[in-house]
């Protein structure tokens, strides 16, 4: 074998005089501790080299070429070079085919040499040609779907919302107002953008939030809100030589600040995308890219700002909570109410977002759903939204009567801010009960937490009707009633668990008592299974004897004597 030492070094420095070549050879090493390598044509990129390492040469990709702004890059030599029957990809440090091996004999130095050179005749040209290779991809064409924004409701309601990609918006003619006219993006932002871009999948959708859109009487969109973003997109796809329009592209920055920070963005989208080698970006960030866009007229300009934050939604679609605010600020035609309410919500989403969560998407949507005994899928898209948006009235007979009881129609406006807020409020003082503690401390574990969601849910209807009296009765009654599905079904499957709470009418039996002493009666009476008598070794007995722990801690507050018969029939 080549012995590596400073001699073989000295060798090689002076066969290769126009790379660098650099070795660790420490006294008293082994050989397989010691490396040799040569620079590629790429001669001041110590990086990517060819290395004799193990009595082998081997093309390596270290550094930035295992990042991902080089994935394109690597995948390009691994594609050129897969059927060299010389050559075998390997990995290294957990990374996947980051060096190449050419089988060529390495016992001399002449046989290195002979190597190295075959290494470089095979690797040397595609590397040339990938670094020389320019960003122009004849392939991106004009966008060439729809480009005319639906605009229902706009001249009614002076406000509307679309869903559209990069490109429908780049088929419009943006503009730039006089006093937005300042670009002030620097660097980290530029950079994040660019992050985010690389995101975009091969297929399916990329959300980037909102932007703002003011429609004029000559057909012109004014951006108000997203500029930034939409300056640097365009200057990003013109880069990656998009060929269709970029209305941005004529507007013009006159303050000398603008110019030198768009200047310093092309610069930096020069180098950005010079080293970027995904031939389907520029397409992908045209068609997948996607923003949901609030258009308006003058009037609303002031509100348009409470509708959304930009920094909510990058990457995903705006959420129901979102969606929720800007469909029922559009009932409110007072602006200052509008801001006050809507500052309310956002504090609400920020401060109390679980709270909100569970008490509107879960609680309340499932009673809402259960009093008309109606089936559901929470995974359905825009649920939440739909169920909590204004109910369709007659235009002659107004809306009157609110008394916030969970499954009242939604008005249109501040009565749903105000409704939300209510059960919230509703929904915390119910999460510090001693009963709902325990019942999420004891039926936590394996699937028993599916049944002790759903019977939260059901415990929540009582509470919003009875308040805390005889609480821990109407969770002996809600669990033992619900525990029967657990106790006769061999899964605990999500949507026939929610199926049975509906047709079990639980929630009407509350609705319907005008006492807990109705609601607790006809409830215990409807449980017919004995926890006593399920399988020994299966996990409904597991659950029974969660139960029997459960009650157990809260027997205590037992007060009602039928209840504790049948306490003691069932669980001691």
């Amino acid at each position: 074998m080549a012995w590596i030492d400073q001699n073989l070094e000295n060798f090689i420095r002076n066969t290769f005089p126009e790379r660098k070549v650099s070795a660790r050879h420490e006294y008293r090493t082994w050989q397989s501790s010691r490396y040799l390598y040569v620079t590629t044509i790429l001669k001041d990129d110590e990086e990517l080299h060819y290395e004799y390492i193990c009595d082998a040469v081997e093309l390596h990709l270290e550094g930035k070429y295992q990042s991902a702004d080089y994935k394109y890059f690597a995948k390009e030599l691994r594609f050129q070079t897969s059927r060299n029957p010389k050559l075998t990809w390997l990995g290294w440090q957990g990374r996947n085919q980051c060096r190449c091996r050419i089988n060529a004999p390495t016992q001399s130095r002449d046989e290195l040499v002979c190597a190295f050179k075959e290494i470089m005749s095979i690797f040397d040209p595609i590397i040339d040609k990938i670094s020389h290779r320019t960003t122009v991809n004849p392939n991106v064409e004009p966008y060439k779907g729809e480009t005319v924004f639906r605009e229902e409701g706009l001249d009614d309601d002076e406000v509307c919302l679309a869903t559209c990609s990069l490109g429908k918006l780049f088929g419009n003619n943006l503009v730039i107002p006089n006093y937005q006219r300042n670009y002030c993006w620097e660097d980290k932002q530029v950079k994040a953008l660019w992050e985010s871009l690389k995101e975009i999948p091969q297929r399916g959708e990329y959300h980037l939030g909102t932007i703002i859109l003011q429609k004029d009487k000559s057909g012109n969109y004014s951006v108000i809100d997203g500029q930034q973003r939409l300056v640097t997109l365009t200057l990003i796809v013109r880069e990656l030589n998009y060929k269709g329009p970029l209305p941005l592209l004529s507007q013009k920055f006159l303050s000398e600040n603008s110019k030198k920070h768009i200047a310093n963005s092309r610069w930096l989208i020069k180098h950005l995308t010079a080293r970027a080698y995904d031939e389907s970006l520029c397409s992908r960030i045209i068609n997948q890219l996607i923003f949901t866009v609030l258009i308006l007229k003058e009037s609303r300009l002031d509100l348009a700002y409470t509708f959304f934050s930009n920094e909510n939604s990058k990457g995903v679609p705006l959420s129901d909570y979102d969606l929720l605010k800007a469909h029922h600020l559009r009932y409110i035609f007072i602006e200052k109410q509008a801001e006050h309410l809507a500052g309310r919500w956002n504090e609400l989403i920020e401060h109390e977002y679980p709270s909100l969560n569970s008490t509107l998407a879960t609680h309340l949507y499932r009673l809402r759903k259960w009093m008309r005994k109606k089936s559901f899928n929470p995974e359905e898209r825009y649920c939440v939204k739909e169920e909590f948006s204004s109910a369709i009235i007659l235009p002659e007979i107004p809306p009157f009567g609110e008394r916030f009881n969970f499954y009242e129609k939604i008005q249109g406006g501040s009565h749903f801010f105000a409704y939300a807020e209510h059960f919230v409020n509703k929904f915390k003082l119910y999460s510090e009960t001693r009963q709902v503690k325990t019942l999420r401390n004891h039926l936590k574990w394996e699937s028993h937490w599916k049944y002790a969601d759903i019977i939260e849910t059901l415990l929540f209807g009582y509470y919003l009707k009875f308040g805390e009296q005889y609480l821990t009765e109407a969770l002996f009654c809600i669990s033992g009633l619900i525990a029967q599905h657990r106790y006769e079904a061999s899964h605990a499957l999500a949507y026939k668990i929610r199926e049975y709470a509906k047709d079990s009418e639980i929630i009407m039996m509350i609705d319907q008592a005008s006492s807990p002493t109705f609601f607790l009666a006809e409830c215990v009476t409807s449980i017919k299974k004995n926890g006593r008598d399920v399988d020994e070794q299966g996990i409904a007995m597991r659950f029974y004897q969660h139960l029997q722990d459960m009650f157990s801690e809260l027997y205590n507050d037992f007060t009602d004597s039928t209840i504790i018969d049948k306490y003691n029939n069932e669980y001691v």
